[in-house]
């Protein structure tokens, strides 16, 4: 190998060690919160009420019928799908936004700058002492988190075509660390803060503090180790005089349903339902265990690192050996077919009181089944979508479209969580897991329908 090949593949390898951490720090940051949101609601529902005159989440509350299933209060999973389709909103707003711009200003910059507000958003999380500075943390933290297409896109940018699915199953990796190490600093750590309530500081500080300060590590290493992915010729300054400019600045984010290349359109609408699901279940599933299985935090950050540990294991084994020689496509259809059954076995889990994780009784049982065909679903799915949509777009337009697929996620989870925990409070949660599994099979048939994707740039799809 030449001395050229070698630093260029040092830088590679470089930029991709980085851009997983970006990826690793966002999905920390978006799932951290999840073990947290049954105690969430009682702690500043519990500081409105300690002043004397309700605020608006106690009046929220009082408006709302007073419904229980096996001890829980339905009305916490309401507020956790408002707070976490609060988050969504905003990356599903920003990520194109984020995608076009680092095509035109470069990776670097745009990370730079979303890193940078993801820091913030974390440093005011730490003291939250009230509902209103909880959702300013969350307003910022959500814009910045649409950064994911940056990421994306660098992965792109320094992957050839043929090790596309390998770079895309690292960064499926890095959604997986995140899904076992936020959960598990939020429901793990959460204990050592719970009586930190002086200074504006709140139960849920330390957490806070730990994403925070990965925050500030990845800011550093963009900063110092990271070089742009993107060649210096595509790097432009804006100019307001531009028409051209000016238009892509101001890419429609609402756009999705005008996308020209069919392709295109089909996967960001097959990713858009799936994961209207999927959203649902992430952020009713620590209702689901407290309601089946009796879990706290603690249990349902033990819970959420089996389904990281998983999902890691499918993406860094299976994809990565198997994207060749199956193709992406199919990976796709095994994953939704997964993730059915997942939802089925979820939603006939049998009640069971489990004092402990690691419990006989929670190891042999269906819930822990449902819960590892569902990791399977996101291990097979999200890596493969994301690389079908790279292998379809044209090089110049790789950040634009992989953030058109993010913004479809993004709305995902806007609509998934709302839907989710209107129908877990008005039917029950096993109407609403019932229903997931047959909302799939509209991405299902969208996946058998798929063309293969063209294997150059800009080639004619084969059948």
């Amino acid at each position: 190998m030449s001395n050229e090949k070698q630093k260029t593949s040092a830088t590679a390898k470089k930029g991709l060690s980085i851009v997983f951490l970006t990826i690793f720090i966002d999905l920390v940051g978006f799932s951290i919160i999840f073990p947290l949101f049954p105690e969430m609601l009682d702690y500043y529902l519990a500081q409105e009420v300690a002043k004397g005159t309700p605020g608006i989440l106690a009046q929220l509350i009082e408006k709302i019928p007073n419904r229980t299933e096996h001890g829980l209060d339905l009305r916490t999973v309401l507020f956790g799908g408002l707070l976490g389709s609060l988050y969504s909103l905003l990356q599903f707003i920003f990520s194109p936004i984020w995608g076009a711009r680092s095509d035109r200003k470069g990776r670097k910059h745009i990370l730079k700058q979303t890193v940078f507000a993801t820091a913030i958003g974390y440093f005011i999380w730490i003291f939250a002492g009230n509902l209103w500075l909880l959702f300013l943390s969350r307003i910022i933290a959500g814009i910045a988190s649409g950064n994911l297409a940056v990421a994306t896109a660098a992965v792109a940018d320094i992957t050839s075509r043929e090790n596309r699915s390998k770079g895309m199953a690292l960064v499926g990796i890095a959604f997986g660390l995140g899904f076992i190490i936020g959960p598990a600093i939020g429901g793990l750590s959460a204990t050592i803060s719970k009586d930190w309530t002086s200074f504006g500081l709140n139960p849920f500080s330390f957490p806070a503090i730990i994403s925070c300060g990965l925050a500030l590590l990845n800011l550093w290493q963009i900063h110092n180790r990271f070089q742009e992915t993107l060649p210096k010729a595509s790097i432009k300054d804006d100019k307001p005089s531009d028409p051209a400019n000016t238009q892509r600045s101001r890419y429609p984010i609402f756009n999705l349903l005008h996308i020209k290349d069919p392709a295109i359109l089909q996967l960001c609408i097959l990713h858009l339902v799936f994961f209207i699901t999927f959203s649902g279940m992430e952020f009713t599933l620590t209702f689901l265990a407290k309601e089946r299985l009796s879990f706290g935090a603690e249990q349902n950050g033990l819970m959420f690192i089996v389904i990281g540990v998983t999902m890691i294991f499918v993406q860094g084994i299976f994809v990565r050996r198997l994207s060749k020689p199956v193709g992406e496509k199919n990976l796709v259809i095994a994953g939704i077919i997964s993730g059915t059954l997942a939802f089925w076995l979820l939603s006939n889990a049998p009640t069971t009181v489990v004092n402990q994780f690691w419990s006989g009784t929670f190891f042999g049982s269906q819930f822990l089944l449902g819960l590892l065909f569902m990791s399977c679903a996101i291990g097979l799915f999200n890596p493969c979508i994301t690389t079908l949509v790279s292998l379809y777009a044209p090089t110049e337009h790789q950040g634009r479209d992989l953030g058109l697929l993010r913004s479809a996620g993004a709305l995902a989870r806007v609509l998934g969580p709302i839907m989710a925990s209107i129908l877990y409070f008005l039917y029950s949660s096993g109407t609403a897991y019932r229903l997931g599994a047959i909302i799939l099979m509209i991405p299902l048939v969208l996946a058998l329908m798929l063309k293969n994707p063209p294997k150059e740039d800009n080639a004619t799809p084969n059948s």
